[in-house]
């Protein structure tokens, strides 16, 4: 084959979609802090996939058409920094096919010269060893590899070697990779989707296996949840050791704490849909089988409520086309955990997108949350560095208002932020102002491992306590309060007027006392604690 028309590019994208939610489990598994978050697979997958369901009714033989339509839904459905990226590479795909009817060869290394150039300038700093060094390895590679009678296949093939060579060189690039044993789950997810897109060229396209069943999918949208209380739980895992596990053990003890139940097991993979008032030890109770590869936990009465409340007030509001708003500023911040939501609409919050860790917002998620606040002005708050790229996307895509993106990287930085928001302050002043915060601002995050690794230098065991602080790994201690009290003794100093205690699912009011009390007779500052709800997180903990 020499040349390949849009028909060919649109089924070549199925088949690499179909291959990334195949093996996005696989690659969840790769992140590089063992926590039970990593979700770089399923933000790929997803943000793929709405390309793909965009584009399979269309029959468009012109491949620029084809390939701008692809760029622009995956654009819209980006989720994550990696989802971002990857919607950047096929960017750089339509515009390297641009006024083409049909490629060569040559058109497909010139595009992909193109992807790398495009998802380069997308990241303000660029760093070796992940998704970005694989296409401009790929990219260089097929410059020195392709010729004149080089078909289509053989180009792919290509690809997809040079694509393993580059994942397979990432721990070299990257030492946080090299010291924990594991290659650039971005790269790996580019791969996949390549592989997918080989096999497409070779006759042998990628059906997706229903066996690998999404969380997205583990329970209907429509599920109607009147009349229950608690949380909706779900979750999948990945089982460690099949000989110990024993999936009626399990159902008997999650029969004593829950209802509406749902537990599948396809080989090593626990799929389990539960409603209960502590999802904490539905989580606790197969904490030791294994490692999660995905978890969702919403709240019945409110959180599902107000989601689709608000999903329907979006549906029925027009777009506002014209430049007259009620307000000059609105702020809108993205929070997971009910507390942490409820809590950051008393702080000022105009609008909260209920989303964070393991279910990253899309592009589009954000779009529409900034066409809903009627101000001139829009303050987002990501409070996660894997959603900060998704946000300066959507400040991109939105015309007829301004969008100022405060950095935030934790949901522990939030409301400490939120606090200095005010619809009374102009822009500047409240530019200047939540800025100044966050930069004073420490914060911290607790977490438990689900394996044996060791990172930073640091011994950590399976089920310790990680103490994270300002994002940076410094230690582990054996319960989730240790690890608090080792944190606020290296938070505080001589300028530390309030620490901030945030505590989740997993502690109690009565666990956070203790660490209250702690502080108080110990230091000489204030302690506010608040019910935040997350799942995963004992504790987000703000020192200012």
């Amino acid at each position: 084959m020499k040349k390949i028309n849009g028909i060919e590019w649109k089924n070549a994208l199925i088949s690499g979609a179909n291959n990334i939610e195949n093996k996005k489990n696989a690659i969840n598994a790769l992140n590089v802090f063992p926590v039970p978050d990593g979700d770089t697979g399923s933000n790929m997958a997803m943000t793929i996939s709405t390309a793909k369901n965009a584009i399979s009714n269309i029959n468009d033989a012109n491949i620029a058409n084809v390939a701008k339509a692809i760029s622009t839904n995956m654009l819209l459905g980006a989720r994550g920094n990696s989802g971002v990226i990857l919607s950047q590479i096929f960017k750089g795909f339509a515009n390297g096919f641009a006024n083409k009817n049909e490629i060569t060869t040559f058109d497909l290394v010139e595009a992909f010269v193109s992807a790398a150039k495009v998802a380069y300038t997308a990241v303000l700093k660029p760093i070796e060893g992940t998704i970005l060094t694989v296409i401009r390895e790929i990219s260089e590679g097929l410059k020195e590899q392709v010729l004149s009678n080089t078909t289509i296949e053989e180009a792919f093939e290509n690809i997809v070697k040079l694509a393993r060579q580059s994942c397979d060189k990432t721990p070299e690039l990257l030492s946080i990779l090299k010291e924990v044993g594991v290659t650039d789950s971005g790269g790996e997810g580019l791969y996949a989707i390549l592989e997918g897109m080989n096999a497409y060229f070779h006759g042998k396209p990628v059906t997706q296996n229903d066996g690998v069943e999404t969380i997205d999918k583990f329970i209907s949208d429509s599920e109607v949840y009147s009349g229950e209380f608690g949380y909706c739980t779900e979750f999948i895992l990945e089982i460690d050791k099949l000989d110990k596990f024993n999936k009626d053990d399990l159902v008997k003890k999650y029969e004593k704490i829950g209802n509406s139940m749902v537990v599948v097991q396809d080989e090593n993979f626990l799929k389990v849909h539960i409603h209960t008032k502590r999802p904490g030890n539905v989580l606790t109770t197969v904490n030791s089988l294994g490692q999660f590869v995905k978890i969702k936990i919403e709240n019945m009465t409110i959180q599902a409520n107000n989601s689709k409340e608000n999903s329907y007030k979006l549906n029925e509001q027009k777009q506002n086309s014209q430049n007259s708003f009620a307000k000059k500023v609105g702020l809108i911040s993205c929070n997971t955990g009910q507390g942490l939501i409820e809590l950051a609409k008393e702080f000022g919050v105009n609008y909260v997108i209920e989303g964070g860790q393991t279910n990253n917002p899309s592009t589009q998620d954000l779009v529409n949350a900034i066409e809903q606040v009627d101000a001139k002005t829009i303050f987002i708050l990501p409070n996660n560095s894997n959603i900060i790229l998704s946000a300066q996307q959507a400040a991109t895509i939105v015309r007829n208002k301004k969008v100022i993106i405060i950095p935030t990287k934790s949901q522990a930085q939030c409301l400490s932020v939120a606090m200095n928001f005010s619809e009374e302050n102009s822009v500047d002043e409240n530019e200047s102002q939540m800025n100044k915060v966050l930069k004073t601002i420490k914060y911290a995050e607790i977490a438990p491992s689900i394996k044996d690794v060791k990172l930073e230098g640091i011994k950590i065991k399976k089920n310790d306590f990680m103490c994270m602080l300002n994002n940076k790994l410094i230690g582990v201690e054996k319960t989730y309060n240790q690890a608090a009290k080792h944190l606020v003794g290296k938070m505080i100093n001589k300028n530390t007027e309030i620490i901030t205690l945030i505590y989740g699912q997993d502690a109690s009011e009565e666990d956070a006392n203790e660490i209250k009390e702690f502080i108080e007779t110990t230091y000489d500052v204030e302690v506010a604690i608040y019910s935040g709800g997350q799942a995963i997180y004992p504790y987000y903990i703000c020192a200012e």
